[in-house]
């Protein structure tokens, strides 16, 4: 989804790329990377649940949680 220039949700998001053309990607197939500490965090997060994607939120730390949407 949204990710801004070089932030961690970024290189998470480019380091699941890689994984995905290796076929080693532990992410669900369609998921937003997103940045947990911007002012549009909780609008992203809910903007792409609300399209069916999974959600990497991604802390600064490059910690990562995967939220799924409900079905």
């Amino acid at each position: 989804m949204s990710t801004h220039g070089n932030s961690m949700a970024s290189k998470v998001m480019n380091e699941a790329v890689e994984l995905a053309i290796e076929e080693r990607s532990p992410y669900p197939e369609r998921s937003a990377f997103i940045d947990a500490d911007t002012p549009e965090t909780v609008k992203e997060i809910f903007l792409a649940a609300s399209e069916g994607y999974a959600v990497v939120l991604v802390a600064a730390d490059g910690s990562k949680l995967i939220l799924h949407p409900e079905q």
